[in-house]
């Protein structure tokens, strides 16, 4: 009995080792800004000590896109600039300038970044990396071309100015240069703002749904990036018919929902497989695959286990497995499983009523 109890628990015990290390130390808020194209219009940071992961991307190489966020003299500004494509394949690389209050002398801006009087510029010019980074969180990939950290020399408000240029270099002439502007895939970056990472009930919730923006962001197929959980939940579902049809389908209601519960987090878990798979042919072998391998395996354990409450001719739904299947939904959630999906069949599943067999 001690031993069943216990098993019934590992679910949650790898949700809490899991969420604290990985959530904390390789995550960064992520962020999706509008118009943003000069200083009136600067998309404002509230908290800039907080890491965020600021995805865009320039509609003209001749404009810029502004930032901005307060700081005290010697606080810490800490930045980074990156991009979904290898530099020196799409041949877009940008540079950020930070444009600082009661600067008299710094570099000089390119003459389309417009610098608000009583300000100077530091610019910070991008390099090609020559490697993709692995990010174990999404999974995904990003190459850092540009990075800062300083000390705030003054108070007031600091502006950061992302644009950028096409690299001469002999795949990319003169016209690829004058129809960039018709090119908005060649054009995205990533502004990393902050260090200390953090992140709010909401924004871990909102984790499931700003992944699949941040695939897009890296170029990817919108539908293919759904795909993986799509074919699990359309294969799955013909299973259980097949088995409906030799008299093996799940007892009532509320295992049919957790049946389909549990298909979405199988499907969560071919999706975090195959972005790893993904990723790596990008990067090459890493060791932070393995983080994301604990995503995976999470999201199978939480599939199989709703699947056999669901396939089972018991146990009947009972008080305490109502609890836990509202408990898986949320942990689910929580987890970055099911993409909502499996957490709505999951709880809704619970609070049905009980499935009960007609006597004549």
């Amino acid at each position: 009995m001690l031993k069943t109890r216990f098993v019934k628990f590992v679910p949650i015990f790898i949700a809490l080792l899991v969420l604290v290390p990985v959530g904390t130390a390789l995550a960064h808020s992520p962020v999706f800004p509008g118009e943003n194209h000069s200083p009136a219009t600067a998309y404002h940071i509230d908290d800039p000590v907080k890491s965020w992961a600021i995805y865009d991307e320039l509609d003209h190489l001749d404009e810029g896109d502004y930032y901005e966020f307060s700081m005290s003299r010697g606080e810490k500004i800490q930045l980074a600039l990156l991009t979904p494509e290898s530099p020196a394949e799409g041949g877009f690389l940008p540079s950020f300038a930070l444009l600082i209050p009661e600067m008299t002398q710094g570099d000089k801006a390119p003459d389309h970044i417009e610098v608000p009087a009583g300000y100077g510029a530091t610019i910070i010019d991008g390099r090609d990396p020559g490697r993709a980074t692995y990010e174990a969180f999404s999974p995904g990939w990003f190459y850092e071309v540009a990075n800062m950290t300083t000390n705030a020399p003054a108070d007031g408000i600091y502006y950061v100015v992302v644009f950028g240029a096409m690299q001469n270099n002999d795949t990319h002439t003169n016209e690829d240069h004058e129809n960039h502007d018709h090119d908005q895939e060649a054009a995205r970056y990533g502004l990393v703002v902050g260090y200390i990472e953090s992140f709010t009930p909401i924004e871990l919730i909102m984790v499931q749904f700003n992944v699949q923006k941040v695939y897009a962001w890296e170029g990817q197929n919108q539908f293919v990036t759904l795909l993986p959980i799509i074919l699990v939940l359309v294969i799955g579902g013909i299973v259980l018919y097949l088995r409906s049809r030799k008299g093996r389908a799940p007892k009532g209601i509320s295992k049919w929902l957790a049946a389909f519960a549990g298909l979405a987090f199988l499907g969560s878990g071919v999706i975090i497989l195959y972005q790893m798979f993904l990723t790596l042919g990008v990067t090459g072998f890493h060791g932070q695959a393995m983080i994301t391998l604990i995503f995976f395996v999470f999201s199978v354990i939480l599939g199989v286990v709703t699947l056999l409450y669901a396939v089972r001719d018991k146990p009947i739904l009972t008080t305490r497995r109502r609890i836990g299947l509202v408990i898986t939904g949320l942990i689910a959630l929580f987890m970055w499983s099911g993409l909502y999906l499996g957490t709505a069949l999951a709880i809704v599943a619970a609070l049905v009523p009980a499935y009960s067999v007609r006597k004549d």
